[in-house]
């Protein structure tokens, strides 16, 4: 819907590979390719509900933080495609990757569209499957 914003939170869902590279104890650098099978909004006419696509970048883990980031290009239902950017900022108790996302560009409404918000993605490192809980806060044109 032109001129809305949507403020709801929701999830997104699928397989996510790591490559880890110690540095020392407690200091590792990860290599991070997730694939995105569908993302879940609270309310199915959110614009990213039923997105799904590629998310890639790099965080480095130290007794100091976490810092690192990256790029996903996703796909909406409608077939439009839509940029966003995340940057990692911590991990909490249950291991969980958190920080804030932002959207920066695609096609059709994507091209005008704002917003972002926060996540918090946790990875079985066993069968790799992820769910990454995220807020929303995204105003198309």
């Amino acid at each position: 819907m032109a001129g809305t914003t949507w403020e709801q939170p929701g999830k997104g869902t699928g397989i996510s590979t790591s490559s880890v590279n110690q540095i020392s104890e407690g200091h590792m650098v990860m290599q991070i390719s997730s694939s995105y099978e569908n993302v879940e909004m609270e309310e199915a006419e959110h614009p990213m509900n039923g997105a799904a696509g590629p998310c890639f970048g790099a965080v480095e883990v130290a007794s100091d933080g976490v810092e690192g980031g990256g790029i996903c290009a996703f796909v909406d239902s409608a077939g439009e495609k839509v940029v966003l950017h995340w940057q990692a900022e911590g991990m909490d108790q249950s291991g969980a990757l958190t920080g804030n996302w932002t959207l920066s560009g695609g096609t059709g409404p994507w091209a005008e569209a704002q917003g972002g918000g926060t996540f918090s993605s946790l990875t079985d490192p066993e069968s790799g499957k992820f769910v990454n809980t995220i807020t929303s806060s995204v105003t198309m044109p």
